[in-house]
């Protein structure tokens, strides 16, 4: 429903006056945002980006290093003075879409000087660069779009990076041997502690860059969730089991303590400043299922349901949340979510399309037995709370 209607609704159940209505309606026009024009205007400085490419990389060989630096760099000066321009006059669309393409260009650059001066760096190193080059202008930016692009690469290049080093090295490998989707977990558990960290004591200063490291840690939680569920039986099956009674088990017993340690860490943590608990219950959950893993048997079914058992407990969480918090938009996209993932087990179990069918249909009429169930148990206890009184 659009704000004019909401206003019309409102004034004729008398919430509100007329003339608030007019003052309401005169703010929204002064302070109306378009939705396309930022959308558009990063896509056509990508486009100008895009056809500089082709152009230089049709002439690449005529051109002599010099020009080619030459060129780079005054690009760079006109790009650094239209993104001073944009923000001492605060044209905030210019100045991001400005600042998004200055932040592309380093990168070219770097590629550039080592094209010219026979530069090879094995791995993400030159993006790991470009990662803490570009880094204050992330910390500057006044929209997720250069947050949302920037994470991914820093996590992937600093991870690639530190590989070099050998104690990095072994501890992935120590981890990695000490149950399935260990790493993913400490990764996505490391994640969560910088993002709390970030979000208590930087909340209004850095709002987008938060915005977006909640949007990749929710991603990483979700990705997680559907390789284990749906995964895990083709990618695992067999690969860990017993593997904790064998050899070095004392360094796996270790790596789970630390990690059982460290989530009861960030779930006191949010218990005491007051933030949601929805993400520490789901990272106990995943930690949970995946150690439950190692000990389960080389059975297809049976992995199976234990993917489908994760998923519902991930969602029981989360319509629970939903239901306390009031959160209507995230309790249907959970129930709808369970409701797929129901018909997707009646699917892996089964196999046929005629028995999943009678398997949904009892399966609906439990489930609406129980929502009158409970219902009828609310209005005797209401009733019953009335007559008390």
């Amino acid at each position: 429903m659009s704000i004019s209607k909401k206003l019309a609704l409102w004034q004729e159940q008398d919430l509100i006056s007329a003339e608030q209505v007019k003052k309401i309606t005169a703010y929204e026009k002064e302070n109306h945002k378009p939705v396309f024009t930022f959308p558009f205007l990063l896509l056509g400085f990508f486009c100008i980006a895009l056809g500089c490419v082709s152009i230089i990389s049709a002439n690449w060989q005529e051109i002599s290093s010099s020009v080619k630096l030459g060129v780079y760099f005054t690009i760079m000066l006109v790009l650094s003075v239209g993104v001073f321009y944009s923000f001492r006059t605060e044209k905030e669309k210019w100045y991001e879409g400005l600042l998004l393409l200055f932040c592309l260009m380093v990168l070219a650059g770097i590629g550039l000087i080592a094209q010219i001066y026979q530069l090879q760096e094995p791995g993400l190193r030159a993006y790991f660069l470009w990662c803490i080059l570009i880094f204050p202008l992330v910390i500057i930016s006044r929209r997720i779009i250069l947050a949302l692009i920037w994470l991914p690469v820093f996590t992937a290049s600093s991870v690639d990076t530190l590989s070099n080093i050998y104690f990095f090295r072994e501890l992935l490998e120590i981890i990695e041997h000490t149950f399935p989707f260990a790493i993913s977990v400490c990764g996505i558990l490391i994640f969560a502690y910088i993002y709390r960290f970030v979000s208590y004591y930087f909340r209004t200063r850095l709002a987008p860059q938060i915005k977006a490291m909640k949007f990749w840690l929710g991603f990483d939680i979700v990705s997680l969730v559907v390789i284990m569920d749906f995964g895990a039986s083709n990618m695992f099956s067999g690969l860990f089991y017993d593997d904790i009674l064998n050899g070095d088990n004392y360094r796996s017993i270790l790596v789970i303590c630390f990690l059982i340690l460290a989530n009861v860490g960030f779930g006191y943590f949010s218990y005491k400043y007051n933030y949601s608990r929805l993400l520490t219950c789901v990272l106990a959950i995943l930690l949970g299922f995946s150690i439950i893993y190692m000990v389960l048997p080389d059975n297809v079914t049976i992995l199976n349901l234990w993917g489908f058992l994760l998923t519902m407990s991930i969602l029981s969480t989360v319509v629970a949340y939903a239901l306390i918090k009031n959160r209507v938009k995230l309790l249907n996209i959970a129930t709808a979510c369970m409701a797929v993932r129901i018909f997707f087990v009646y699917i892996q179990v089964f196999g046929s399309l005629v028995t999943t069918g009678i398997g949904l249909i009892t399966s609906g009429i439990l489930f609406l037995g129980l929502i009158y169930g409970w219902k009828k148990l609310h209005l005797n206890t209401m009733l019953i709370i009335k007559e008390s009184k």
